[in-house]
């Protein structure tokens, strides 16, 4: 040992034990398995910058992981390394603010020692390190001083970094590079150097800008590039010609329309954030679970991220956020309702990347040309973007339709100016208790949505000492932009489409967008134990299980989602039916009665709707095993046929409501096929001479079947209650509006005559969603002064639910949709409505000469 080498390798361990005093590491992946590595090959690591810092710190994290250490030597046939990592960067010490590529003179002796040696391969494992992870932010002193930006620092810059961003050190491992496949589509050593370098390089940037986001400019400045767009300024020539004012007065409203919109990220208030955040989840959850990040981290290299979540709650906006920072990747910008820019509180959203938006503005040309504007501002210049398709948050727990306005805006964009490629997550978050809950309930039992404001805020924190349980976070599989226009528009690339130009190709591109966002979402489900239970419990007349019941049907629960999955995205939290019992018992969803003839499990009438709430987030798991479960509730035998043509009549109106994945013809006879297998193999059902038949009544088996038949007869009830109300009344006699309103205000009454479920099972959405179905399909229509008429289709599909549903609920449902209590109801609902119509007509008159 020479006495420099003695002195470098003194040197490092000085270096690395000065980085463990100052730094704290959070290696990604945290599970090592997940790279992939195979351990019959050597492994270096590729680092972006030269850097002894950055050096130390992946050695310490690869150590920490069980990996090989970046700093042991590595001998490869007759070439020799000292250190198992090079970079590929350096920085010009000219000028202090450009890295330049360099030829890595160990890649260089790897690329020889593989040349001598055909038989062995190495692993190129790229490790990013990220200090702060802060965006650029013009006129701001901590990226001039502290941050780790796309700049690279000098040597005084670095330290400070050391100092005042150890605590917040991300150290990223990527997939590995095969060094002898590259090799193998090169002709020369040199061009197998150019391309590896090539590859690393951009890996590394397209690392950099998922974990720190692209240059970010002040808001201010964004604000005045809105300004000069030439939709936004034909849109304030229109309006000053309209409204007969001067453009300056007009320009000075877009403006202020720009700074009401745009966010205004700060880095401090990101960690400050992530710090109350932890601190909050911490106190509210017993943990956030995540599955399927990889789907995440993958599309984040080479795409811009939408992120499309379900909306279930407030929190959501702050939790994925948390989610994905904590996960090494940049925090999305994203649009939240101006509802919530309260005073304070709008500030520092707006300061965590949110960007508010009114609920409409389709008859304020102006703004609607501002927010688009902002909105392709942001997008072309990279940033992740995160928005909720459904519009609100869900009242019943279920997904709702989507609504595409954002969607419309953001394919619009990218049409306009595809920069970069754009790809649509999906994300399903699944909470064990709700904090809105007890006020979802009551707006659904016909109460008013109330206000945000600072006050209801203050009085919300008492939900600080309460406890909510888990949070399951699942990212789905992504949606790439490019592939879905290639699937509906030959030819998108070379089309113009105007600002204000929506062809009915547009349209039908991004209602289907929409379509299969909501459905990716539901696709990426996840089963969590207080879904199960409230599954399993509610379907009970008296929310009451005997506990060896109740054991018996949650295995039934998870045998069907394991061996006939809903899809390959959803997920099941617990595969124990008692962990899963005693979970419910510890967190007060379950309470045990004791019995000398075997205990019994119930819940009281307020934990009962709030665990309707939970079960409707994963009901659509089980739609298809219910569905085919029902159809043996009135009938102990049916042939397969006969079984594939009724799951294949009713399933339109159950994707539509439950957004399910199954298509009709290519996907649904299989997956009727995988569940009837399982439901064999449990002895629900036995098969014999092409027939399936029910387990002989009164037996467990046959309770069971019957107990999972009833996760779908809600949705039958409200089917057969709408159909039997539109063939009751007759053809040609409502309108769409009025057999709504008819139909939830008869769902209302059965529900307070025959203990139905939840304030869910008469949601008007879900029930004006229904009556779009049966146009849809052709099974009702409209005439030219938009009444409802049918045929002889709809009355067999009325005579074939009729003959699903038990005769007591089907005689109760006919019993309230008599006609004269029909034309009392109707006389009312006209009348409220032209109340109502009377009262938006004073309330515009009011509101335009208010504007004049």
């Amino acid at each position: 040992m020479t006495p420099w080498f003695g002195l470098d390798r003194l040197f490092f361990l000085l270096i690395r034990a000065f980085m463990r005093l100052c730094t704290r590491i959070r290696a990604l992946p945290g599970d090592p398995e997940e790279l992939q590595l195979d351990p019959d090959k050597p492994v270096v690591y590729v680092l972006r910058d030269r850097s002894v810092a950055d050096a130390a710190v992946a050695d310490q994290a690869a150590r920490r992981l069980g990996l090989s250490a970046p700093k042991a030597s590595l001998t490869l046939g007759k070439q020799h390394l000292s250190r198992s990592y090079f970079h590929v960067y350096k920085r010009e010490m000219s000028v202090a603010r450009q890295r330049r590529a360099i030829t890595p003179a160990r890649l260089q002796r790897l690329v020889a020692g593989l040349k001598q040696n055909p038989e062995l391969d190495v692993q190129l494992v790229p490790v990013s390190v990220f200090w702060g992870r802060q965006p650029e932010k013009e006129n701001s002193l901590w990226r001039i001083i502290f941050s780790d930006t796309w700049a690279p620092p000098g040597v005084i810059k670095k330290f400070l970094i050391i100092l005042t961003q150890g605590r917040d050190l991300y150290v990223q491992f990527s997939s590995p590079v095969s060094l002898r496949q590259v090799m193998d589509q090169c002709r020369s050593d040199d061009q197998v150097v150019r391309k590896t370098s090539r590859i690393l390089r951009v890996h590394f940037r397209r690392q950099q800008e998922a974990a720190i986001g692209p240059d970010l400019s002040h808001r201010r400045t964004l604000s005045n590039a809105i300004m000069e767009a030439p939709s936004v300024r034909e849109a304030i020539a229109h309006t000053a010609a309209e409204n007969n004012e001067s453009e300056d007065k007009v320009l000075a409203r877009a403006r202020g329309y720009a700074m009401e919109i745009a966010a205004d990220y700060s880095h401090t208030v990101i960690r400050a954030l992530e710090l109350f955040l932890n601190w909050l989840w911490n106190r509210l959850y017993d943990g956030i679970r995540l599955y399927n990040l990889d789907h995440l981290t993958q599309v984040a290299r080479d795409h811009e991220v939408i992120y499309v979540p379900c909306h279930r709650s407030h929190i959501d906006y702050l939790l994925l956020s948390f989610v994905v920072y904590r996960n090494g990747l940049v925090p999305p910008h994203i649009a939240a309702g101006i509802n919530l820019n309260l005073p304070v509180v709008g500030t520092i959203l707006r300061r965590g990347g949110a960007f508010f938006m009114r609920r409409s503005f389709r008859d304020n040309p102006l703004y609607a040309a501002v927010f688009y504007e902002y909105l392709h501002s942001i997008t072309t210049r990279g940033f992740s973007i995160e928005y909720f398709v459904e519009g609100g948050r869900s009242r019943s727990g279920r997904m709702l339709p989507p609504r595409t306005g954002m969607l419309a805006m953001t394919v619009r964009s990218f049409l306009r100016d595809a920069r970069k490629p754009i790809a649509f997550v999906p994300v399903y978050i699944g909470y064990e208790k709700v904090i809105e809950a007890g006020t979802y309930m009551g707006e659904l039992g016909g109460g008013k949505k109330k206000k945000e404001s600072i006050f209801r805020l203050v009085k919300s924190l008492k939900v600080l000492r309460s406890h909510f349980g888990q949070v399951h976070v699942n990212f789905g599989e992504p949606i790439k932009l490019v592939d879905h226009l290639d699937d509906h528009r030959e030819g998108w690339r070379n089309e113009e489409l105007g600002v204000h130009d929506t062809p009915d190709w547009f349209k039908r591109t991004v209602d289907d967008l929409g379509r299969d966002v909501v459905t990716g979402i539901n696709a990426a489900a996840v089963a969590n134990p207080v879904n199960l239970i409230s599954l399993a419990l509610l379907a009970t007349p008296k929310h009451t299980m005997d506990l060896q019941q109740l054991r018996q049907q949650l295995q039934l629960y998870i045998n069907l989602l394991d061996e006939a999955p809903y899809s390959e995205q959803a997920r099941l939290a617990e595969t124990d039916p008692d962990t899963i019992i005693e979970y419910g018992l510890e967190h007060e969803f379950l309470i045990r009665v004791p019995h000398p003839l075997g205990d019994v499990v119930t819940t009281d009438p307020k934990t009962a709707l709030q665990m309707a709430y939970v079960r409707n987030n994963s009901l659509h798991l089980f739609i298809l095993p219910g569905l085919i479960c029902s159809l043996f509730l009135n009938a102990r035998s049916i042939g397969l046929d006969t079984l594939q043509s009724m799951i294949t009549l009713l399933y339109p109106f159950f994707r539509n409501e439950y957004f399910l994945h199954w298509r009709e013809e290519e996907d649904l006879p299989a997956a009727v096929e995988r569940i009837a297998t399982v439901l064999e193999a449990h002895g629900l059902v036995t098969r014999e001479d092409h027939c399936l038949h029910g387990a002989a009544i009164h037996t467990h088996a046959s309770d069971m079947l019957a107990h999972l038949g009833q996760t779908v007869m809600p949705s039958l009830e409200r089917f057969y209650l709408t159909i039997r109300l539109l063939v009751q009344y007759g053809d040609g006699k409502l309108t769409t509006d009025q057999l709504g309103d008819l139909a939830h205000h008869t769902a209302q009454r059965l529900s307070l005559l025959y203990e139905f479920n939840s304030p869910e099972f008469f949601d008007k959405v879900v029930l004006r969603n229904f009556i779009r179905q049966l146009l849809d399909t052709g099974l009702v229509w409209l005439d030219d002064t938009q009444q409802l008429h049918f045929g002889d289709n709809l009355r067999a599909l009325d005579d074939e639910a009729r003959r699903i549903l038990s005769p007591d609920i089907s005689q109760a449902i006919q019993r309230v949709t008599r006609v004269p209590q029909l034309e009392e109801a109707l006389a009312k609902t006209a009348e409220r409505e032209k109340e109502e119509a009377k009262h938006r007509d004073g309330n515009l008159a009011k509101g335009t000469e208010a504007g004049k």
